[in-house]
């Protein structure tokens, strides 16, 4: 049976109290209490001790937990110290998870330990032990700080009419901060000035120099006044509870105080029992549930272990093989940082930390060495300076676009608390972890966590994780602010990563030596390669790929897309050992963009030009009516270096299929624009052929659709996009009325759409530009070689093989995008590797590899696509 009794404790500044609390018995004053000298200004070891022994002391007793009422600021969800060094008190504790440590230091395994504001636990204590019964209830803790908590209805309250943080202690008050004025500090201090008297405290203060005090506990109480009236005031507040130790000197400073609110309609209440309520607090306290949903998708994990491949079939999860071990688990990483003093943990945004802490956590303990872990989150700028900082970037009010933030992970920091977190010399193990755990500057083997874009969009989706430092989880602030500066940390750590770790499996890891990885990076750049592709559902999506490609869910509601090479949100799957590890693309750029990139390196630096993607609309509806920016647009609006330029090359299509390009001759703007207006405000159908033509779509045809062009895919239509690497931005003209997958309205964006499009592209002008015709170039026994040509907006070029047995290709210096449009499987060789693609399978050659060779022996004739950058774009 559970037991119903908790072990309460209340850190202060300069003593620990704790007792057992009966959960049962709620309105009932804790017994028997524990009292022991603390030491704020203490070192790890020696606070850590004090708390811990007074555990220690009670642990006999049967406990379903333990409830710790602990000041701030402080991460009580996860346990971790965010109070800095200022005025000394807990400052050796910053960043700490003090939870681990006393979990460790006490030998209670996994007992809870749960932390709460001592504010809150005062509210939540006070409510129950004094009756409280007000509708809007405000209290204070006076004594080392400035605690205060808001109740409404018996509730903890937050929101208008409160402080932005949710307390009083860090509001402006006069020349500083509230808790620089209502504290023991404050007190004293002033009380030393005026009477030039050095009072142990304020308890000697009142009693032992009552008279000359009086004074300074008159201004005490005025200021008080002062300060909480208008905040009382916007509350509704219509009882006051003050407590702590200096509420016992109340009959000094009450006058004053009461006097700046004595027009107010509330109660005042001076209680004497603070510690007493915090205790109860602590034990009845309780966080907000968390749900145990991880990751929202039907979509499968990466497998730890390489499945053995199937031939003639689509592959989910490409590897590429490597000499090198990938190890699994966190046994074996915890067998090879066990020895160290200092370890460094950084990562990318969403890996899930505290999974990730606890299990490396209990593998160390195997190894018997005291282990502290120091969160560099703690360090983050506050959530509003954040908001501020990105504002202009990802903090528009378009639900959808922003500007590429240029600014660096390190301004998401407040540098002086980055230099506070300072492991002693304490014996053991230190680890520094979290996103920007480097940006300490603190040296030790350097780890780094890698988690794939499409799960960390699984991860935002059930709301497991946030954006950098703020409590928000958008899409939107992950690609125009997070994604921008962590790309750019983790280019900068690459050359010195000690340790790579793939952390989207909640449940185990796979990690490789960044020397190995490095040298791994080398070798796929001589040779041919996939990506892993992901998939999504959407409103339009259809049942090709899900017929097609084998493995895919088949519970999946649609499939609309397939990220065959985005490759900002592509991986690479490294294996070895017969274990897989996915890093991010990026890194192969980071590592060596003119290895990859050749010519094209010089202008697109470590940005890879070109995408490949499917669109599948079989069985499924058409695309929005829709175009893309201009390249000024971009840059000005979006930050982005290039814009989004487009071909659909239709890869399967039914015999009814179409695609929507280009204008009517007749068209006119402002009646288009009119009659978009009208659909949308009175939910009626668009004839959009009155408008935008179309164009029946045939296998193995290439449409071409610059910036500023009107388009879409028509329904029964498996598209091969060849794009241009941008692939958000798209302006949403017509939607055909539909809502989403979630029953929402997608966003629609005229005024955006109409500075962007060429009305001219129109009439005979669209099948004569935007309709390739493909030219002959080369023709030998057993193949031709055709060149698509694309539109002069475009800065890439596609061309398309028809061959058997056996061809040669030069790169000419540009990396080739590749995909096996017709046949079965094809086998490529580039340098010393021979790599096997199946149909619709997208690989790509590096630029460095000078030449490869495909060999084709199935049916009929192969048809290979290859996309490159044009020499006069590099």
């Amino acid at each position: 049976m559970i037991s119903e009794k908790k072990i309460a404790i209340d850190i202060g500044g300069s003593h620990v109290s704790a007792c057992i609390v009966d959960t049962t018995q709620p309105g009932v004053l804790p017994g028997s209490i524990i009292s022991k000298s603390l030491r704020a200004d203490g070192s790890i070891t020696e606070i850590i001790s004090v708390i811990a022994s007074c555990i220690t002391a009670l642990k006999d007793t049967p406990v379903s937990g333990i409830g710790i009422a602990m000041p701030g600021p402080f991460d009580y969800q996860q346990g971790i110290s965010a109070i800095t060094k200022v005025g000394g008190k807990f400052g050796s504790l910053f960043g700490l998870h003090l939870r681990q440590a006393l979990q460790d230091a006490t030998g209670i395994g996994t007992l809870p330990v749960e932390f709460y504001n001592d504010a809150h636990c005062f509210a939540i204590g006070a409510r129950r032990v004094l009756g409280l019964n007000g509708e809007r209830t405000v209290l204070l803790t006076l004594g080392t700080g400035f605690g205060s908590a808001f109740l409404a209805n018996g509730e903890l309250a937050t929101g208008p009419g409160l402080p932005p943080s949710g307390a009083f202690y860090d509001c402006p008050f006069q020349d500083g901060l509230a808790d620089d004025h209502f504290s023991t500090r404050w007190l004293l201090d002033t009380f030393r000035q005026q009477t030039t008297v050095a009072a142990a405290s304020v308890k000697v203060m009142a009693e032992e120099y009552k008279d000359i005090a009086q004074p300074v506990f008159n201004t005490f109480g005025e200021n008080l006044g002062t300060f909480l009236r208008p905040w009382l005031s916007s509350f509704g507040c219509t009882e006051l509870v003050i407590g702590g130790n200096i509420a016992r000197a109340y009959p000094l400073f009450s006058t004053t105080l009461e006097k700046q609110l004595e027009d107010l309609p509330l109660k005042i209440i001076y209680c004497q029992e603070t510690e007493r309520c915090i205790l109860a607090g602590a034990a009845l306290a309780a966080h907000p549930p968390q749900s145990d949903t991880l990751r929202r998708t039907l979509q499968p994990l990466l497998p730890v272990s390489r499945e053995v491949a199937k031939d003639n079939t689509y592959t989910l999860f490409p590897s590429l093989h490597t000499p090198f071990p990938v190890h699994e688990g966190y046994a074996s990483l915890a067998s090879l940082i066990k020895d160290d003093h200092i370890i460094i943990i950084d990562g990318y945004d969403g890996v899930l930390w505290e999974h990730f802490r606890s299990d490396l956590h209990q593998a160390l303990l195997q190894h018997n060495r005291p282990v502290y872990w120091y969160h560099t989150g703690v360090c983050l700028q506050s959530p509003e300076v954040i908001t501020s900082l990105l504002q202009e970037y990802s903090g528009t009010a378009d639900p959808v676009f922003g500007k590429r933030f240029e600014g660096s992970l390190s301004d998401f920091f407040d540098a002086e608390k980055l230099s506070l977190i300072d492991p002693d010399d304490t014996p053991g193990l230190h680890i520094i972890y979290g996103t920007g755990a480097a940006l300490s500057g603190i040296k030790g083997r350097t780890l780094y966590i890698d988690v794939p874009k499409n799960e960390i969009q699984y991860r935002l989706r059930a709301g497991s994780i946030t954006n950098i430092g703020t409590p928000t989880h958008t899409y939107k602030r992950c690609y125009f602010a997070d994604w921008p500066v962590l790309n750019k940390h983790k280019q900068a750590l690459l050359p010195q990563l000690d340790v790579i770790i793939d952390g989207q499996r909640p449940d185990t890891i796979t990690w490789m030596q960044g020397a190995h990885l490095r040298t791994a990076l080398d070798d796929i750049l001589t040779q041919p390669f996939r990506a892993r592709p992901w998939f999504e559902a959407g409103v339009w999506g259809g049942e090709w790929m899900k017929q097609n490609l084998a493995g895919l869910n088949p519970d999946e509601v649609n499939y609309a897309w397939s990220f065959e090479l985005i490759t900002p949100e592509n991986g690479l799957v490294l294996e070895g050992d017969g274990k897989l590890l996915e890093i991010s693309f990026d890194m192969l750029l980071f590592h060596n963009n003119r290895q990859l990139l050749g010519k094209a390196a010089q202008r697109f630096g470590t940005a890879f030009p070109i995408r490949f993607d499917f669109l599948d609309t079989f069985n499924g509806g058409n695309l929005s009516v829709q175009c893309h920016p201009r390249p000024e647009y971009t840059r000005t609006h979006f930050g982005e270096d290039f814009t989004q330029d487009e071909t659909y090359y239709i890869l399967d299509c039914e015999p009814d299929a179409q695609v929507y390009l280009g204008f009517q001759e007749d068209i006119q703007p402002e009646a288009f624009k009119g009659a978009l207006e009208e659909a949308l405000a009175n939910n009626v159908p668009l004839p959009v052929e009155k408008y935008v033509q179309q164009f029946p779509a045939r296998k193995h045809d290439l449409f071409l659709i610059p910036n500023g062009t009107v388009h879409a895919s028509g329904k029964n239509n498996l598209v091969l996009e060849i794009s241009s690497t941008p692939y958000i931005f798209t302006f949403k003209m017509y939607d055909w009325l539909r809502t989403d997958l979630n029953g929402r309205h997608r966003p629609i964006h005229l005024d955006r759409a109409f500075e962007n499009l060429y009305f001219d592209r129109k009439g005979e002008t669209v099948p004569d530009t935007l309709i390739s015709r493909p030219q002959l170039q080369e023709e030998w026994v057993q193949g031709k070689k055709w060149q698509l040509p694309t539109h002069p907006e475009h800065f890439y070029t596609v061309d398309r093989y028809e061959f058997s047995g056996e061809m040669r290709i030069l790169t000419n210096g540009q990396c080739h995008i590749c995909m096996l449009v017709e046949g079965r499987q094809l086998e490529v060789t580039a340098g010393n590797s021979t790599q096997r693609f199946q149909y619709a399978e997208t690989f790509v050659i590096p630029a460095g590899t000078d030449t490869y060779t495909c060999h084709y022996d199935g049916e009929g004739k192969a048809m290979l696509v290859v996309a490159y950058v044009k020499d006069n774009y590099c």
